[in-house]
Protein backbone atom coordinates (compact mmCIF):
# COMPACT_ATOMS: atom_id res chain seq x y z
CA UNK A 1 0.00 0.00 0.00
CA UNK A 2 1.15 3.35 -1.17
CA UNK A 3 2.17 6.10 1.69
CA UNK A 4 0.69 9.98 1.76
CA UNK A 5 4.43 10.26 0.70
CA UNK A 6 4.72 8.34 -1.75
CA UNK A 7 1.07 9.04 -3.63
CA UNK A 8 1.95 12.94 -3.36
CA UNK A 9 4.88 13.13 -6.05
CA UNK A 10 1.87 11.66 -8.67
CA UNK A 11 -0.37 14.18 -8.07
CA UNK A 12 2.07 17.09 -7.37
CA UNK A 13 0.83 18.89 -10.78
CA UNK A 14 -2.56 18.02 -10.36
CA UNK A 15 -3.03 20.04 -6.52
CA UNK A 16 -5.58 22.41 -7.86
CA UNK A 17 -8.97 22.56 -5.85
CA UNK A 18 -11.94 23.01 -7.90
CA UNK A 19 -15.99 23.80 -7.63
CA UNK A 20 -16.58 21.10 -10.06
CA UNK A 21 -17.45 17.51 -9.29
CA UNK A 22 -14.85 16.17 -10.45
CA UNK A 23 -11.69 17.14 -8.11
CA UNK A 24 -8.30 16.34 -8.40
CA UNK A 25 -7.75 13.11 -7.16
CA UNK A 26 -5.00 14.51 -4.65
CA UNK A 27 -7.69 17.04 -3.56
CA UNK A 28 -9.75 13.85 -2.38
CA UNK A 29 -7.00 12.07 -1.08
CA UNK A 30 -5.84 14.90 1.44
CA UNK A 31 -9.75 14.93 2.54
CA UNK A 32 -9.62 11.63 3.38
CA UNK A 33 -6.85 11.73 5.42
CA UNK A 34 -7.86 14.81 7.21
CA UNK A 35 -10.58 13.29 8.34
CA UNK A 36 -8.64 10.54 9.75
CA UNK A 37 -6.52 12.84 12.29
CA UNK A 38 -7.89 15.12 15.00
CA UNK A 39 -5.47 17.94 14.56
CA UNK A 40 -5.37 20.41 12.03
CA UNK A 41 -3.73 19.48 8.64
CA UNK A 42 -2.72 21.17 5.47
CA UNK A 43 -0.53 21.23 2.71
CA UNK A 44 1.99 24.38 1.37
CA UNK A 45 3.74 25.10 -1.60
CA UNK A 46 7.01 26.36 -0.65
CA UNK A 47 8.06 27.54 -3.99
CA UNK A 48 5.04 29.36 -4.50
CA UNK A 49 4.14 30.36 -1.29
CA UNK A 50 0.33 29.40 -1.75
CA UNK A 51 -2.07 26.38 0.08
CA UNK A 52 -2.30 23.76 -1.84
CA UNK A 53 -5.08 22.12 0.79
CA UNK A 54 -6.58 23.28 4.07
CA UNK A 55 -8.72 20.85 6.49
CA UNK A 56 -11.61 23.20 7.39
CA UNK A 57 -10.51 23.04 10.96
CA UNK A 58 -10.38 26.27 13.17
CA UNK A 59 -6.86 25.24 15.31
CA UNK A 60 -5.33 26.20 12.33
CA UNK A 61 -7.38 28.31 10.92
CA UNK A 62 -8.39 30.47 13.83
CA UNK A 63 -11.66 31.38 13.05
CA UNK A 64 -10.65 32.63 9.24
CA UNK A 65 -12.40 30.75 6.43
CA UNK A 66 -10.55 28.25 4.11
CA UNK A 67 -11.26 30.52 1.33
CA UNK A 68 -9.63 33.38 3.09
CA UNK A 69 -6.54 31.26 3.46
CA UNK A 70 -6.15 29.80 0.35
CA UNK A 71 -6.64 33.34 -1.01
CA UNK A 72 -3.53 35.12 0.90
CA UNK A 73 -1.14 32.12 0.77
CA UNK A 74 1.82 32.90 2.36
CA UNK A 75 -0.01 36.09 4.03
CA UNK A 76 -1.97 34.06 5.81
CA UNK A 77 0.75 33.37 8.41
CA UNK A 78 0.81 36.82 9.52
CA UNK A 79 -2.78 36.78 9.93
CA UNK A 80 -2.70 34.11 12.47
CA UNK A 81 0.65 33.77 14.02
CA UNK A 82 1.80 35.91 16.95
CA UNK A 83 3.74 39.17 16.09
CA UNK A 84 6.72 37.61 18.28
CA UNK A 85 6.56 34.46 16.36
CA UNK A 86 6.28 35.54 13.30
CA UNK A 87 10.20 36.34 12.50
CA UNK A 88 10.71 32.61 14.19
CA UNK A 89 8.48 31.01 11.55
CA UNK A 90 9.94 33.26 8.49
CA UNK A 91 13.52 32.07 9.61
CA UNK A 92 12.36 28.41 9.58
CA UNK A 93 10.71 28.77 6.25
CA UNK A 94 14.55 29.51 5.42
CA UNK A 95 16.24 27.21 7.44
CA UNK A 96 14.76 23.81 6.90
CA UNK A 97 15.31 24.77 2.79
CA UNK A 98 19.21 25.25 3.49
CA UNK A 99 19.55 22.21 5.14
CA UNK A 100 17.64 20.02 2.42
CA UNK A 101 19.98 21.53 -0.08
CA UNK A 102 22.99 21.20 1.93
CA UNK A 103 22.74 17.32 2.85
CA UNK A 104 20.78 16.34 -0.44
CA UNK A 105 22.06 12.72 0.22
CA UNK A 106 20.57 12.32 4.02
CA UNK A 107 17.07 12.52 2.06
CA UNK A 108 15.93 9.46 2.53
CA UNK A 109 16.96 9.22 6.05
CA UNK A 110 14.56 12.19 7.18
CA UNK A 111 11.01 11.42 8.49
CA UNK A 112 10.00 15.62 9.26
CA UNK A 113 10.68 18.24 10.68
CA UNK A 114 9.14 20.04 13.59
CA UNK A 115 8.45 23.22 15.92
CA UNK A 116 6.61 24.77 18.24
CA UNK A 117 4.86 28.86 17.94
CA UNK A 118 1.90 30.85 19.12
CA UNK A 119 -1.03 30.69 16.91
CA UNK A 120 -3.73 33.95 17.77
CA UNK A 121 -7.07 33.31 18.86
CA UNK A 122 -10.13 35.73 19.22
CA UNK A 123 -12.58 35.45 21.57
CA UNK A 124 -16.21 37.61 22.31
CA UNK A 125 -15.70 37.96 26.40
CA UNK A 126 -12.05 39.52 25.76
CA UNK A 127 -10.96 42.74 23.90
CA UNK A 128 -7.68 41.38 23.46
CA UNK A 129 -5.78 38.52 21.51
CA UNK A 130 -5.11 34.83 23.29
CA UNK A 131 -2.42 33.17 22.14
CA UNK A 132 -2.28 29.27 21.85
CA UNK A 133 1.17 27.09 21.80
CA UNK A 134 0.63 24.75 18.64
CA UNK A 135 3.25 21.98 17.71
CA UNK A 136 3.74 21.72 14.23
CA UNK A 137 5.04 18.36 12.00
CA UNK A 138 6.59 19.37 8.67
CA UNK A 139 6.89 16.56 6.47
CA UNK A 140 9.58 17.55 3.57
CA UNK A 141 8.09 17.23 0.20
CA UNK A 142 11.15 16.74 -2.79
CA UNK A 143 10.36 17.28 -6.39
CA UNK A 144 13.08 17.04 -9.15
CA UNK A 145 15.79 17.76 -6.23
CA UNK A 146 14.32 20.60 -4.43
CA UNK A 147 12.16 21.47 -2.13
CA UNK A 148 8.25 21.84 -3.23
CA UNK A 149 5.62 21.25 -0.04
CA UNK A 150 5.43 20.62 3.59
CA UNK A 151 2.33 18.58 4.48
CA UNK A 152 1.94 19.92 7.95
CA UNK A 153 -0.07 18.57 10.70
CA UNK A 154 -0.84 20.99 13.57
CA UNK A 155 -1.95 19.93 17.06
CA UNK A 156 -2.24 21.78 20.44
CA UNK A 157 0.53 21.84 22.68
CA UNK A 158 1.92 22.13 26.46
CA UNK A 159 5.46 23.38 25.58
CA UNK A 160 6.12 26.44 27.27
CA UNK A 161 8.72 28.03 24.73
CA UNK A 162 8.17 28.49 20.84
CA UNK A 163 10.84 27.15 18.59
CA UNK A 164 12.06 24.20 19.48
CA UNK A 165 13.02 23.24 15.64
CA UNK A 166 13.95 19.44 15.43
CA UNK A 167 14.69 17.39 12.84
CA UNK A 168 13.38 14.05 13.39
CA UNK A 169 15.08 10.94 11.46
CA UNK A 170 13.01 7.47 10.25
CA UNK A 171 15.64 5.96 12.72
CA UNK A 172 13.24 7.37 15.73
CA UNK A 173 16.26 7.33 18.10
CA UNK A 174 18.16 9.99 16.09
CA UNK A 175 17.27 13.17 15.74
CA UNK A 176 18.64 17.04 15.13
CA UNK A 177 18.04 19.78 17.06
CA UNK A 178 18.57 23.36 15.58
CA UNK A 179 20.17 26.09 18.04
CA UNK A 180 19.66 29.65 16.80
CA UNK A 181 22.10 31.26 18.66
CA UNK A 182 24.93 29.23 17.05
CA UNK A 183 22.66 28.92 13.69
CA UNK A 184 23.96 25.05 14.20
CA UNK A 185 22.46 21.47 14.27
CA UNK A 186 23.49 18.98 16.71
CA UNK A 187 22.79 15.54 16.35
CA UNK A 188 21.25 13.96 19.99
CA UNK A 189 20.27 10.24 20.60
CA UNK A 190 16.84 9.54 22.55
CA UNK A 191 16.74 7.53 25.54
CA UNK A 192 14.23 4.73 25.14
CA UNK A 193 11.41 4.12 28.15
CA UNK A 194 12.00 1.71 30.44
CA UNK A 195 8.57 -1.02 30.73
CA UNK A 196 7.65 0.88 33.61
CA UNK A 197 7.91 4.08 32.33
CA UNK A 198 5.59 2.84 29.47
CA UNK A 199 3.01 1.62 31.53
CA UNK A 200 2.90 4.64 33.77
CA UNK A 201 1.96 6.87 31.22
CA UNK A 202 -0.32 4.34 29.35
CA UNK A 203 -2.07 4.74 32.69
CA UNK A 204 -1.75 8.13 33.58
CA UNK A 205 -3.41 8.88 29.48
CA UNK A 206 -6.59 6.84 31.02
CA UNK A 207 -6.51 9.68 33.49
CA UNK A 208 -5.55 7.74 36.29
CA UNK A 209 -3.33 9.56 39.35
CA UNK A 210 -0.81 8.39 40.87
CA UNK A 211 -2.63 6.62 43.64
CA UNK A 212 -4.59 4.93 41.10
CA UNK A 213 -1.42 3.73 39.16
CA UNK A 214 0.53 2.64 41.96
CA UNK A 215 -2.61 0.51 43.01
CA UNK A 216 -2.95 -1.22 39.30
CA UNK A 217 1.36 -1.82 39.01
CA UNK A 218 1.17 -3.08 42.71
CA UNK A 219 4.01 -0.55 43.69
CA UNK A 220 4.32 2.17 46.70
CA UNK A 221 3.17 5.21 45.59
CA UNK A 222 6.11 7.13 46.75
CA UNK A 223 7.86 4.55 44.34
CA UNK A 224 6.00 5.77 41.56
CA UNK A 225 6.54 9.65 42.03
CA UNK A 226 9.94 9.03 42.14
CA UNK A 227 9.47 6.69 39.17
CA UNK A 228 7.76 10.07 37.49
CA UNK A 229 9.82 12.16 39.00
CA UNK A 230 12.73 10.38 36.65
CA UNK A 231 10.71 9.90 33.91
CA UNK A 232 10.21 14.03 33.87
CA UNK A 233 13.81 14.30 34.20
CA UNK A 234 14.47 12.17 31.36
CA UNK A 235 11.94 13.77 28.77
CA UNK A 236 12.77 17.39 30.24
CA UNK A 237 9.03 17.84 31.14
CA UNK A 238 7.26 19.56 33.63
CA UNK A 239 4.15 17.78 34.15
CA UNK A 240 2.66 14.38 33.36
CA UNK A 241 0.28 15.90 30.16
CA UNK A 242 3.73 17.19 29.14
CA UNK A 243 5.40 13.84 29.27
CA UNK A 244 2.43 12.08 27.29
CA UNK A 245 2.46 14.48 24.71
CA UNK A 246 6.18 14.22 24.18
CA UNK A 247 6.09 10.71 24.03
CA UNK A 248 2.91 10.56 21.54
CA UNK A 249 4.85 13.10 18.87
CA UNK A 250 7.69 10.71 18.84
CA UNK A 251 6.12 7.62 19.02
CA UNK A 252 8.26 6.43 22.29
CA UNK A 253 5.37 4.43 23.55
CA UNK A 254 5.56 2.12 20.88
CA UNK A 255 8.73 1.41 20.25
CA UNK A 256 9.73 -2.34 21.04
CA UNK A 257 12.73 -2.87 22.99
CA UNK A 258 14.63 -5.39 21.08
CA UNK A 259 16.50 -7.94 23.93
Amino acid sequence: MNTFEDFFPKYAGKITDTTNDQESAFIQYCKVFSSLTTDSFYVFDVVQKRFCYIKPDNLFLCDHSTEEAMKLGYDFYKQIIHPDDLPLWTNILKIIPQYLNDRKDKWNEIDYFSCTLRLLRKYSFSSRFLSQMVYQRMKPICLNNQLRYFICIVGSSTYKETGNLLLHNKNILIYEEYNFITRRWKQQTRELLTEREKAILMLAKQGKNTVEIANDLYKGQNTIRNQIKSLFNKLKAHSIQEAIEFCDYYHLLNIKINK
